[in-house]
């Protein structure tokens, strides 16, 4: 075990700055040695520490009535939903393994995140992802697509939790750089919540889990900071997918909570036992001494320096009186688990590890991670880049002459067309009773077990709209999840993001960065949503012709909402011919930020669309009343794709058509193609048409009639467009013929 002073060189291994180093010799009142300054480096990267966004992230409004944990005060955030019970949930991300091994990357993103919602006392009900990955016509997109998927359904299949909704984009800005968000939803007994804490003089922590091996000990495969050319990490792939561990941790950590024997628990991850002992120990204001004699080892050889650093799965730390050592022991025992006493719980607030009764590192608690409070944080330069493509004019673009070709085209684009066949990817058998199967709606509808209460979920974030205006992006991102849990007929509770960008030392990448943030932020204090957990994740580029490019900026909203009562949730589909549609909102003359200015017109660069933030807040209270009232048959809002998708998606699943006329104040593309926010699609049945049309007058908000729903031809302007088995073939086919076809 080294004890020599360490230098500037070895704080430069270790990827610390010169001024990082001067800061921990003041800090500390001498030179560290180097076991210390490798502690300090881990414990305040990026990945730990959040050293080049906390600044930012202030922003983001975390308090609330009903928040129960706020963003940061544990792994993931909580939020009250009344009879006793709170919903946990939180996004992360898993972009750079993903890159390397989609599989298994895809696979152990997922569980992360699920272990950090069930480690406090939650039990998960549903996953959801936002993926976005290259240009569709490269293989290079399709095989981490593929792979990816795989990933995700190793995982649901071997836990025994759905997935039930997300989303999938493809852009070139993300040639072979995926970005990979996984949403864990789960509930709990607000009176059994458990922290990752430590405190209480004696108190004891142990390691609880797989045996710790070598991974990560001598470089990170699924790297935390910059994918570099060190190749993948020395761990077994197929003791990475090994999800029993993670089962048995779920079913440990259910027998400790009953028998109430936890002061705390935290997983093991990125930054070892270190991380999750030094995380614990500042939570609960301690101190904490680490022995890693009890540490139970997979293989022979490591030092005290790998066994603290290591980043084996499956392992989680948990801390308990003394005199409860020998039961928590038997539950580890019991379900096939390891166990080992590594620390032990002092009132000093500092750090210590000894080996062979040689103190080899002290350091205050403090000094040592974005919880304790004294790690650096960073305020980089930035550029902000607002309107960065030109806003066109329908008159700047010819029309198209025949309609019914322009739909044939956009049929072509992975980005608007059906999303259903990946649900044959995941376990049907995990959703025999999911309500939103035949019916569905705007988010995911998800069970809770209490009283007909259900939970809503969504995840949303349009990459078209980034790269022009990175904070009008944000907000309608905000805006369009939001507004999907309304559409459902749920009240929407708080927000998880996660934060995908570029390297934070590229100004412009920053400034994308902040611009978003501060989008993300204004939008939520708007609507009175609280950000209660998240993630960011940086070094998200790519290589362009020798030059490295970041992605586009990706800030994904994860929402849920509640519904008090899940047999009245609100349906997408027409359900009767002949009622009538409507479009509650205002259709504007914009194609800018389309698929169909993408697609069809061959202009890859616009600006973002239309977006009014007072008409979005009217047009949620509108949805929210009519729903209320019980005057709508059907609620979709109008997202990518423009109108006529919407209505395509309303069509599909029981296959009514409709007929409409379009609007003869705006260019014909722009009102069925355009992605203007802030609409909605409604139908209404015919003896209910008379009170809808008093409730919109007497809110005096802009609506109008787009024509009927049909036995199931599709009608615009008295010109056939085709029936709609034929449109949802083609709708729902194309991912799955794009993906099975082999050049």
């Amino acid at each position: 075990m080294p004890d020599k002073n360490a230098t500037i060189y070895d704080a430069k291994a270790f990827g610390l700055t010169s001024s990082e180093f001067n800061s921990i010799k003041k800090l500390l009142g001498r030179i560290p040695n180097v076991f210390e300054l490798e502690m300090l480096s881990i414990l305040w990267s990026e990945h730990a520490s959040y050293k080049n966004s906390l600044k930012w992230l202030e922003l983001l409004p975390v308090n609330g009535e009903k928040v129960v944990v706020e963003a940061g005060g544990e792994n993931a955030g909580a939020i009250d939903i009344g009879d006793g019970q709170v919903c946990v949930f939180k996004v992360e991300s898993h972009n750079h393994p993903c890159a390397i091994q989609p599989r298994l990357g895809a696979s152990t993103g997922l569980r992360v995140v699920n272990r950090d919602v069930f480690l406090m006392g939650a039990k998960p009900l549903a996953f959801l992802d936002s993926l976005r990955f290259g240009n569709g016509e490269k293989d290079t997109a399709k095989w981490l697509f593929g792979e990816v998927i795989k990933g995700l359904a190793d995982f649901e299949k071997a836990f025994g939790v759905p997935v039930v909704g997300g989303e999938v984009y493809f852009y070139d800005e993300f040639n072979s750089t995926p970005v990979v968000n996984n949403m864990v939803v789960g509930t709990a007994k607000k009176e059994s919540l458990t922290s990752a804490v430590a405190k209480g003089e004696g108190s004891l922590v142990a390691v609880i889990g797989a045996s710790t091996g070598r991974e990560g000990v001598d470089g990170d495969a699924f790297a935390n900071d910059i994918i570099t050319d060190n190749g993948t990490k020395s761990g077994m792939i197929d003791y990475l997918k090994n999800v029993e561990v993670e089962k048995s941790l779920y079913k440990v950590l259910q027998n400790l909570q009953k028998e109430k024997l936890l002061i705390g628990v935290n997983t093991v991850g990125g930054q070892g036992i270190v991380g999750a002992a030094v995380e614990m120990a500042a939570r609960g204001k301690s101190g904490i001494k680490l022995n890693i004699d009890e540490v139970p080892l997979r293989e022979q050889g490591l030092s005290v320096r790998d066994i603290l650093v290591s980043e084996t799965w499956g392992r989680m730390l948990v801390c308990f009186s003394p005199s409860d050592k020998d039961k928590v022991r038997s539950v580890a025992h019991k379900n096939g688990v390891e166990f080992g006493v590594v620390g032990q719980i002092v009132n000093n607030e500092v750090f210590t590890v000894t080996d062979n009764d040689k103190l080899i590192a002290e350091i205050p608690v403090k000094y040592m991670g974005m919880t304790g409070g004294e790690a650096p944080v960073y305020d980089p330069d930035y550029k902000i880049r607002s309107n960065r493509f030109k806003e066109y004019k329908t008159e700047d673009i010819p029309e198209p002459d025949h309609y019914p070709a322009v739909v044939k085209k956009m049929m072509t684009s992975l980005n608007v067309v059906s999303k259903k066949w990946l649900s044959k990817n995941f376990s049907r058998s995990l959703r025999l009773d999911d309500m939103g199967g035949k019916y569905p709606s705007d988010a995911a509808i998800i069970e809770t077990g209490t009283k007909g209460k259900a939970l809503l979920a969504t995840m949303d974030c349009n990459p078209g709209y980034m790269s022009s205006d990175p904070y009008k992006g944000a907000q309608i991102a905000v805006s369009e999840s939001v507004r999907n849990i309304i559409c459902a007929g749920g009240s929407p509770l708080a927000i998880s993001d996660c934060l995908n960008f570029g390297n934070p030392d590229d100004p412009e990448a920053y400034g994308d960065f902040v611009s978003s943030v501060k989008g993300v932020a204004d939008a939520c204090k708007r609507f009175k949503l609280p950000v209660i957990s998240g993630n960011v994740s940086f070094y998200n580029q790519r290589s362009v012709e020798g030059k490295i490019e970041p992605i586009t900026p990706s800030p994904v909203i994860g929402t849920v909402g509640l519904l008090n009562d899940s047999s009245r949730h609100t349906t997408l589909s027409f359900r009767h011919k002949g009622d009538m549609i409507f479009l509650v909102g205002r259709s504007q003359d914009d194609i800018n930020g389309s698929e169909y200015i993408r697609q069809v017109c061959n202009i890859e660069n616009s600006a973002a669309p239309f977006f009014d933030m007072e008409e979005e807040e009217k047009l949620h209270l509108i949805i929210k009343g009519l729903i209320s009232n019980n005057l709508v048959r059907s609620v979709h809002d109008v997202s990518n794709g423009g109108l006529f998708f919407t209505l395509l998606e309303c069509s599909a699943p029981l296959e009514f058509g409709f007929d409409i006329t379009s609007d003869a104040e705006i260019r014909k593309d722009a009102f069925l193609f355009g992605e203007s926010q802030s609409r909605v699609v409604v139908t209404v049945s015919s003896e209910k048409q008379d009170d809808f049309v008093d409730f919109m007058v007497d809110n005096s908000f802009s609506f109008s009639i787009l024509g009927h729903v049909t036995k199931g031809e599709v009608r615009i302007d008295d010109e056939s467009y085709g029936f709609i088995k034929s449109l949802k073939k083609s709708f729902e086919n194309q991912l799955k013929q794009w993906f099975e076809h082999r050049r």
